[in-house]
This record gives C-alpha cells, sequence and structure tokens, in this order.
C-alpha cells in the first residue's frame, strides 16, 4: 500500500496534517505510469444541537477516512497506486476546489492518455471540444 506525502513527510494519520486542514489537492501516480489529480475532504463541521441550557448549535470537526483513498474515477480500485502526494492543504473546500481545477487545466490532464481524469469540475469533459472547428 502506498503512503502518502506532503512535502517529503509522510502522511500516517489526520495528526501529520495541519489541524485548520479540511481539505487536500493530491496527485496520484499508478504502475501503468498514469497519474490522477483530485482533491479530497478529510475533515467536516458536523452541527450538533445545543446542550441544555444554551442557544447556540454545537459545531463539531469530524475526520473523514482517507489513508486507503486511491482516487475517484471509474475503475481506480484495480489500480495499484506507486505514490500519493498531497500538493495542497486546504483550510475551505473552495480554495481545494480551485486549486485542482487550475491543476488539471494546467497539465490538460482531461486530454493527455496518461492522466486518468476525465472530467473537470464535472462540467468539462475530453469531449467538450468535439463542435470546435480548427
Amino acid at each position: 500500500m502506498s503512503l502518502w506525502k506532503y512535502r517529503g513527510k509522510r502522511i500516517l494519520s489526520h495528526d501529520d496534517l495541519d489541524p485548520e486542514c479540511t481539505d487536500f489537492v493530491y496527485v496520484i501516480s499508478y504502475s501503468n505510469r498514469q497519474k490522477y489529480i483530485g482533491k479530497k475532504a478529510v475533515r467536516a463541521v458536523r452541527r450538533k444541537p445545543p446542550l441544555k441550557g444554551k442557544k447556540r448549535n454545537r459545531r463539531i470537526m469530524t475526520n473523514l477516512p482517507f489513508i486507503k483513498y486511491q482516487g475517484s474515477f471509474d475503475g481506480a480500485e484495480l489500480l495499484v497506486p506507486v505514490t500519493k502526494e498531497i500538493l495542497f492543504q486546504c483550510s475551505q473546500r473552495k480554495a481545494a476546489t480551485y486549486l485542482e481545477m487550475e491543476l488539471m487545466i494546467e497539465n490538460r490532464a482531461v486530454f493527455r492518455p496518461d492522466y486518468c481524469n476525465e472530467n473537470i469540475g464535472g462540467t468539462f469533459f475530453a469531449n467538450s471540444l468535439d463542435g470546435l472547428i480548427k
């Protein structure tokens, strides 16, 4: 099983991430020489009812599993990850979404066969340019 790394440091649990990190942007390299760029939520804020005598809802940070994660595209479970690298840690999902999209566009991940990415933000797919007149 391949381990997560961030700036050369091994990430074995949530304790190895920044305490403010709720999402991260990553790239996974597989044994078939393909890569996958994505984002992963690692913590979520859960709202709980107020304690007796209080009026405000409580906000509890909950850890989400990520250690065994291999990617979210169809067939990810069939590939063997060689490296799993965290590129950015984010305290807001919006930042992670922006960085993930920027990296996919910069690397032309949807159009290159050495990437497993099939869409950008669930909106732009590899065939989005089918109507382009050259």
